[in-house]
């Protein structure tokens, strides 16, 4: 049987979105051993006390470096200020420059600093330049997959491969966090750096040496295949990269405001389980540190799963012609915003009520993750020629979040951790996942954008989103 090489391809990226997500994490869990013993002082709320915390639970901190907490909270976060910075450029040369060469040095570049943290932390200000440089070159992965969608995977198979490939980011997070743990307890902080550091390498050396940027230019590949991909409806136009770029069309365009809009907002979800939830977890709901990441774990694992199967559901509809293209794009907006949001406001009033709250907690979590299926894959459905600079312009504020969630949570919590003082943190989040989408459902679309494409090309304006599309020859099965 003949294994087909855009679907190898797609495993590749999706391995490289779980080295670039597991690169992202790793600092969170190496630092508790980074830096010098300083006892555990229990400042959880009393709400709830009938969870006990058993005092064999909180340990003491030990490691060679006497960071502040804030200092240790900047080594984090600094990583994300790199990584905002990043994204419009790393989206334009994404577009621009042949994108095989441009996710290799995202991926090098990754290993590369990895590596170096062990001796940069030395000094904290290298340390600092080192995480920032960091999160610089990884702001380029989320453009180059956009555009590699457009390159190799084609119309009819969209939304199942981009659940798979971006499956990658969860299972990257979990893989992350639970090998950080075991390395840090029994090699190192060091190791862990080392560690995970060296698999990038090994991740590019395939890549360069099997896979090229586009089917045209791929080696390993039947002439069948490759013909396949390059006819199917939303196929990146080869020379797309010298194309002028449209950008009053771009800014003037409803579907793309739009999108800047609920890649704003719909990503407040996401990142408030995935940077607030342990301490929630553990303040309010008095989990230890164990049972803490074991539960934070399981959804983002069963993410990798549910995503892909979103995306099969998407793709068999409108295959069928059930539903458009756009309805499918808005049905993962609508799951990724409605649900969770429903979700967050049952946590915030039933208080105390353990198991409830870790249920919802979870659930929340798997469904947010239809964003990748859902406004963070809609760059290539408007545009897949200009997907690279798409989503470094929407993914810019969509990273903003990440940023100011933390600050506001620990002004909100600043004088302790009390679950009304987080029912405000919830409802900041639950009002952005309806605006976002809100604005979605009316102004957003998944139809190729008439800007997309040269003047010689007017012709594909008019190709429908969404109907049942005459069905073309199909790869010889063998």
């Amino acid at each position: 049987m003949e294994i087909r090489v855009r679907y190898l391809f797609a495993i590749m990226l999706c391995i490289a979105n779980m080295i670039i997500y597991g690169l992202k994490v790793n600092m969170a869990t190496a630092i508790i051993g980074m830096v010098k013993k300083k006892p555990g002082v229990p400042d959880w709320s009393d709400e709830c006390p009938e969870f006990d915390v058993p005092g064999s639970t909180v340990t003491d901190i030990d490691g060679p470096f006497d960071w502040t907490a804030s200092q240790q909270g900047l080594v984090i976060s600094i990583y994300f200020a790199g990584y905002l910075i990043g994204m419009f450029p790393s989206g334009y040369l994404s577009d621009r420059f042949n994108t095989k060469y441009v996710l290799l040095i995202c991926v090098l570049a990754n290993g590369i600093l990895t590596m170096l943290v062990p001796i940069a932390a030395k000094e904290l200000y290298v340390l600092y330049i080192v995480r920032f440089f960091t999160g610089l070159v990884s702001a380029a992965n989320l453009p180059i997959v956009n555009v590699l969608l457009g390159t190799w995977v084609v119309y009819e198979e969209k939304s199942t491969w981009v659940g798979i490939i971006y499956a990658g980011t969860s299972l990257g997070t979990v893989i992350s966090i639970l090998t950080s743990g075991l390395i840090l307890n029994y090699i190192g902080w060091e190791a862990i750096f080392y560690i995970h550091g060296t698999l990038p390498l090994i991740w590019c050396v395939f890549f360069f040496i099997f896979f090229a940027g586009c089917p045209e230019e791929q080696k390993y590949i039947t002439e069948q295949e490759r013909s396949f991909i390059i006819s199917s409806y939303g196929h990146r136009t080869p020379g797309s990269s010298k194309m002028k770029i449209p950008w009053k069309s771009i800014f003037t365009s409803k579907p793309f405001l739009a999108l800047v809009v609920t890649n704003t907002l719909g990503n407040f979800c996401w990142y408030f389980l995935l940077t607030q939830l342990p301490l929630y977890m553990n303040k309010i709901l008095r989990y230890d540190i164990t049972s803490n990441a074991a539960i934070v774990c399981t959804p983002y694992l069963v993410n990798a799963f549910t995503n892909p199967l979103i995306g099969k559901v998407l793709d068999w509809g409108r295959k069928k012609g059930f539903w458009s293209q756009t309805v499918a794009r808005k049905s993962a907006v609508f799951i990724s915003t409605v649900p969770p949001s429903i979700f967050l406001v049952i946590i915030a009033y039933v208080g105390c009520e353990r198991l409830t709250s870790t249920i919802l907690l979870t659930f929340s979590i798997v469904v947010c993750g239809a964003i990748f299926v859902g406004h963070l894959c809609n760059q290539n459905d408007l545009a897949p020629n200009y997907a690279g600079i798409l989503m470094g312009i929407t993914n810019t504020p969509g990273t903003i979040s990440a940023f100011i969630l933390p600050p506001i949570v620990g002004a909100l919590v600043g004088e302790g951790h009390t679950i009304a003082r987080w029912r405000v943190a919830f409802w900041i989040t639950i009002v952005c996942q309806v605006l976002a989408f809100v604005t979605f459902a009316f102004l957003g679309s998944a139809k190729i954008q008439s800007w997309n494409y040269p003047v010689a090309e007017v012709e594909n304006w008019d190709v429908d989103d969404g109907q049942q599309q005459e069905p073309r020859e199909q790869e010889t099965k063998t």
